[in-house]
């Protein structure tokens, strides 16, 4: 919520003989301000906007790490899913794009002598990725081992894998 500072003016300036002065803490709104658009930069950078935002059921919904390289005759899209199992993975991939969604919900008891407890976590994932050459939908196939989520989908038209080239700094 953005605040803004307000001046004090006269209704009608010929009857008015009151001194019109601003606030000596006007400069407080601007820095309020000024702290409003930093915090929600900042949640959008990392938890508003690609890490985090409220799903329907008003639970948080992360977007995992992913990196897309160009293998040339393949993409390879790799995601962080820390914790999923590949059970909770819903995977769907089409031509232009592929979608990532994970949902964990684990659950802890234990009882003692003198005391219980229970643990409950739950963990909700999506990313959207859309593929800058048309793939082979089809052909697509997706591992997870260490909770790191590689999906291989074949290009439509293969191109050359892009070599690096190094340039000499001056």
């Amino acid at each position: 919520m953005e605040r803004k500072s307000e001046e004090m003016q006269p209704k009608d300036e010929q009857t008015s003989l009151a001194r019109t002065t601003v606030s000596p803490f006007a400069w407080l709104d601007d820095v309020d301000r000024w702290f409003d658009t930093f915090r929600r930069s900042f949640e959008e950078r990392f938890w508003g906007g690609p890490l985090g935002r409220w799903s329907d059921s008003g639970l948080r919904v992360r977007e995992p790490l992913v990196d897309l390289v160009d293998k040339g005759s393949e993409f390879v899209v790799r995601a962080e899913l820390p914790g999923v199992a590949k059970e909770d993975v819903d995977l769907t991939v089409t031509n232009d794009g592929i979608e990532i969604r994970a949902e964990t919900k684990r659950s802890r008891e234990g009882k003692e002598k003198n005391y219980q407890y229970r643990e409950r976590t739950y963990q909700a994932l999506q990313r959207v990725l859309g593929f800058p050459e048309e793939v082979k939908a089809d052909l697509a196939a997706a591992t997870l081992k260490d909770g790191v989520l590689e999906v291989r989908v074949p290009k439509k038209e293969p191109t050359s894998e892009p070599k690096p080239v190094k340039v000499p700094v001056e």
